[in-house]
């Protein structure tokens, strides 16, 4: 039901966008900007005896967690473990420390929010903090009791913003497919996660939505592991793409609503109909055809799974089973009902949900049972024909000419807006333009309008981005979707905008400091200025010049250009800790210090 995140894949190197993706599964929605700048509450164990949490620094100033219980606030590090359980109807509170324990209180509920640069790491009783998993930074994790089959029991929620800090956390699709497919993913994620917070919370699980490992199956949510991973950056950045403000996103509508976003990895052809899989009819989620999920690619195109005659048996609640036969389909070609045969010639039906479930099916699209196909798959009802794959937009033979008049540039402030403007010939009012950038080697549409009087269009872009880039674009007009005319390329040199900084160490470019102890960064940023934005940076991974380089924490100057950071506590102790501050200006880094190295000792 919904979208094919296989199919959404093929649409995605075929060159569709994001939204034309979404649109083809969802029929009669529409894709808009929203507000999604609301607290989510995702269950993270659910129904556990106990659930242990400990904190994790990302880098040397990190690792502090504050948790919070019956007007109690206390802080600990990652040698610290805090154990949350029931106790008559609240939450208690544990503080362990080697092998020492506390009791810090109890209350109605319980949280504990990682602070700075840090990850909550959650486990519920016997689980080990070793393993790769259940690492949380945004928001905070809330604790509360609740009853389950007259147990004593916890449910652990994180409570972050949707926007962007969910959506970081969704772990559906690799993050290494086209950008497209990503950002389909994260417009129908949203989109689901929204329709979840206007259902209201569950009681249960305290929460809009489980992690997708229980009970209800909802998104998979992992966290931190989904950012941190291979290409998470990727996925962050398909995230970023569907933001249209800082606190609005793209979402799939119907009558002005989020829509249940209903999705899956693959069909068998085309996408089922709520009405036929759930019985709950919804314009939204009608059946379409969907050739794309039968890509080469789709290592779940085709699957054969082998069934015992005591499984069969079993399933239809008869002695033997003499044949299997499928009787019935749905218009998508699914499954509707099978019959058994039984040695006295009976017959016994199941539903194609049924077959699914009693035989451990990857789904109700059979095609055929012993080489019989049963009802044949157009039938009762024929789908509506299925359109071939689509390919990539190219230029045909030239119905009309492009001509842009905008001349190249290599000096375009970064962050200005510029316009794009052409004319089409032979000339005609309302001819449809498209606007395209070439990102990654492929054209992609960035804007369409139609031409005015003489043949005359102008495109705006919002802003030139990113700084020391050099941008490629061209307009196309066309006619039925297909490509008839094209312009040659146009080039635009992006420079910084900004006035350069410099940023001179005021601490010594080398420090040694004890384990546990604190120390403070210094420097001076000019020209002065008050109030410039400055990071402090720390490197993750790699060298100094092309290596990962993670923001830790932000200050602003003070009149005297002169800007501080204070790292509590560092540990642990043999670490060694490159830094850095950036001087930051209208998105820009107006300048960079030399680097400082800390080296954390016993």
């Amino acid at each position: 039901v919904g979208m094919s995140q296989w199919g959404a894949r093929t649409m995605a190197v075929a060159g569709m966008d994001a939204r034309s993706i979404v649109s083809y599964y969802y029929q009669n929605t529409s894709v808009e900007s929203v507000p999604d700048d609301m607290e989510i509450s995702v269950n993270i164990e659910y129904q556990k005896a106990r659930v242990d949490i400990r904190s994790e620094a990302l880098d040397g100033s990190g690792g502090a967690l504050e948790v919070s219980v019956g007007g109690v606030v206390t802080q600990g590090s990652p040698a610290d473990t805090f154990q949350f359980q029931q106790t008559a109807g609240q939450v208690q509170v544990t503080k362990v420390t080697g092998g020492a324990s506390t009791v810090i209180g109890q209350g109605p509920n319980a949280t504990a929010r990682p602070l700075g640069a840090t990850l909550a790491h959650v486990v519920n009783k016997g689980g080990s903090f070793s393993s790769p998993g259940n690492r949380f930074r945004y928001g905070f994790i809330e604790v509360t009791p609740v009853k389950a089959g007259g147990a004593n029991r916890v449910n652990a929620v994180n409570k972050l913003r949707l926007h962007e800090e969910y959506l970081y956390g969704i772990a559906e699709v690799p993050s290494s497919w086209p950008d497209a497919a990503l950002q389909a993913q994260v417009i129908a994620s949203r989109t689901y996660a929204l329709s979840k917070i206007q259902d209201g919370i569950r009681a249960s699980c305290n929460c809009h939505l489980d992690d997708g490992y229980g009970p209800f199956t909802d998104q998979t949510f992992v966290g931190w592991s989904k950012q941190s991973g291979a290409q998470g950056n990727r996925w962050v950045d398909a995230v970023n793409a569907t933001l249209t403000a800082p606190n609005t996103g793209l979402a799939i509508l119907h009558n002005g609503q989020p829509i249940k976003a209903f999705y899956g990895a693959s069909n068998g052809g085309a996408s089922q109909a709520s009405a036929d899989v759930w019985g709950g009819a919804l314009p939204y989620s009608v059946s379409v055809p969907d050739p794309y999920s039968l890509d080469a690619s789709n290592p779940d195109r085709v699957w054969t799974k082998t069934i015992t005659q005591a499984e069969a048996a079993k399933a239809f609640g008869v002695g033997a089973v003499w044949g299997l036969n499928i009787t019935e389909r749905h218009v998508s070609g699914a499954v509707k009902t099978i019959a058994a045969t039984t040695a006295d010639n009976a017959s016994v039906t199941r539903t194609g949900g049924q077959m699914r479930s009693l035989f451990g099916l990857r789904s109700s699209f059979v095609t055929a049972i012993d080489g019989n196909a049963g009802v044949p798959v157009n039938a009762p009802a024929p789908p509506v024909e299925a359109p071939a794959a689509p390919t990539a937009p190219e230029v045909v033979a030239s119905e009309r000419s492009v001509v842009i008049s905008t001349k190249p540039t290599a000096t375009q402030p970064a962050g200005k807006p510029f316009a794009v403007k052409a004319k089409v010939t032979p000339s005609k009012k309302g001819l449809q333009t498209w606007l395209q950038q070439q990102v990654n080697g492929e054209w992609k549409t960035i804007a369409k309008k139609k031409t005015k009087k003489k043949g005359r269009v102008t495109h705006r872009v919002k802003e030139a981005w990113p700084p020391s880039s050099t941008l490629l674009y061209r307009v196309v007009t066309v006619k039925k979707k297909a490509i008839v005319g094209a312009s040659t390329e146009l080039s635009v040199g992006v420079v910084p905008s900004v006035k350069p900084r410099t940023v001179a160490l005021v601490t010594e470019p080398a420090v040694t400091v004890a384990a546990g102890k604190g120390l403070k960064i210094a420097a001076i940023v000019r020209p002065k200025k008050k109030g410039l934005t400055v990071w402090r940076q720390v490197l993750v991974s790699g060298d100094p010049e092309t290596g990962e380089w993670r923001t830790a924490d932000t200050k602003r100057t003070a009149k005297n250009g002169r800007v501080n950071f204070r790292i509590k506590k560092a540990t642990p102790a043999g670490a060694t800790y490159t830094y850095r501050l950036v001087v930051v200006d209208n998105r820009q880094a107006a300048g960079v210090s030399p680097l400082i190295t800390i080296t954390v000792t016993e």
